[in-house]
């Protein structure tokens, strides 16, 4: 884990049910997910939650390749960005993502659903780059995979 990562709150056992509600909430893009996947990101301290702001991630010991493209060991997947609306708004979210994308290892890669307008919108105001195109685990009616997009940040971010 890479030092500057004490700058944030990580997520703790206690916070569990909280995180699971909101990941609920949010079902639409999170359905392929299980409470157990939460539960080992808190565990593992790679579960991020402050000031209303869930994010979870991983920083790449090894080589990693997510859709199209393969992301070098040593760089950061972000995994889900999730909002708590009863306890944050649009502003903590900018200032917890830009705090995130500037200490952590490397770049930060990133897949969204090519539906998920709202995200896909946040990550082009946040000045990130769409390199390519994945398909995504998801459990719906439909299918088991939907188009998503990858996306990569600049090395440092400030607004």
């Amino acid at each position: 884990m890479t030092n500057v990562m004490h700058y944030f709150r990580y997520a703790k056992p206690c916070d569990q049910d909280e995180i699971i509600r909101l990941v609920k909430e949010n079902s639409r893009w999170f359905s392929h997910l299980s409470d157990n996947h939460f539960i080992n990101k808190i565990n593992n301290k790679e579960c991020i939650y402050e000031n209303g702001v869930l994010i979870t991630f991983k920083i790449l010991s090894n080589d990693f390749k997510l859709g199209t493209y393969v992301i070098k060991a040593g760089n950061t997947v972000l995994e889900q960005l999730i909002k708590n609306k009863e306890k944050s708004n649009s502003n903590f979210v900018k200032h917890v993502f830009i705090k995130f994308l500037n200490c952590v290892s490397g770049y930060v890669y990133l897949a969204v659903n090519t539906q998920n307008y709202r995200a896909i919108n946040f990550y082009k105001n946040m000045n990130m780059e769409k390199i390519g195109k994945t398909k995504l685990d998801y459990k719906d009616d439909k299918s088991l995979y939907v188009e998503g997009y990858v996306y990569k940040s600049k090395r440092v971010i400030t607004f």
